[in-house]
């Protein structure tokens, strides 16, 4: 029932300490960047329920944070800004989510694919997202026209196409920015997302079931798995292994915390 995608979380405080913060604070746009952070270097994006187990992940308040917190896992974009939604709303802030289409890669036709939330504070509204696996802002981005912030040599820049639409540039070390999200900020439900994720996890021509996904932020960079490529990004730097798949269990525990 879709109420139970409504349902506020069972226990804020340990929400907060899967993702290493010690108390809640008043809801500014410094805590909302704090917990953006916090949140990417502690719970990863992953795909492997539904490319690996087979499973359409549920939507529930209630299995999303038992698989998240008391299960340490993380999830894709669907579950990951769910949680966070109603973390945020938990601690005070006037969150609600919003649809976006991917635009990583070129396609004629890019469906509405992902999820975020967009935050409300002191009449200013931020994007706020912790479930993208590519280049992912690590602070609430300001939804002012051509607003933009740098943090590590990543830039991150939107932009407004109308009344609903907006685009988000990300531009790295070599400044070639491109947009990697158009994002739809009309107004829409919890229950909205279940077709989308339903089809994303069953579709045999979704990516998420033809590519195995994990990605975390690090200290100075993120681990990033797509099959079985691995690759440490340090800073400026990056490394990149070929994995065999016996190796793919051991890899998941030592740098994303993932037991299947």
């Amino acid at each position: 029932m879709s109420e139970e995608l409504y349902k506020p979380l069972p226990d804020i405080e340990a929400y907060l300490a899967r993702i290493g913060i010690p108390q809640a604070k008043e809801p500014t746009p410094e805590f909302l960047d704090e917990l953006i952070d916090a949140h990417q270097h502690a719970v990863p994006f992953d795909n492997l329920d539904v490319h690996t187990l087979g499973l359409t992940p549920s939507l529930d308040i209630a299995d999303l944070f038992d698989k998240i917190v008391n299960r340490k896992r993380g999830g894709y974009c669907f579950e990951l800004n769910a949680a966070f939604n109603a973390l945020l709303r938990g601690l005070g802030f006037d969150s609600r989510p919003v649809m976006a289409r991917v635009l990583l890669r070129p396609t004629p036709y890019p469906l509405i694919s992902h999820r975020a939330n967009v935050v409300t504070i002191d009449g200013r509204e931020y994007l706020a997202d912790v479930g993208f696996g590519g280049p992912m802002a690590n602070f609430a981005q300001l939804m002012e026209d051509g607003a933009s912030r740098t943090e590590d040599s990543h830039t991150f820049t939107l932009y407004k196409r109308n009344d609903y639409w907006w685009e988000v540039g990300y531009a790295g070390s070599k400044a070639d920015e491109r947009v990697v999200l158009r994002v739809c900020a009309m107004p829409v439900g919890e229950e909205d997302f279940i077709p989308l994720s339903f089809y994303q996890a069953n579709n045999p021509e979704s990516v998420f079931k033809l590519n195995r996904m994990a990605n975390i932020k690090t200290a100075d960079g993120a681990f990033d798995l797509r099959n079985n490529t691995f690759t440490e990004y340090h800073g400026s730097e990056k490394a990149i292994f070929e994995v065999a798949e016996d190796g793919i269990p051991a890899l998941l525990q030592e740098k994303f915390g993932i037991v299947l």
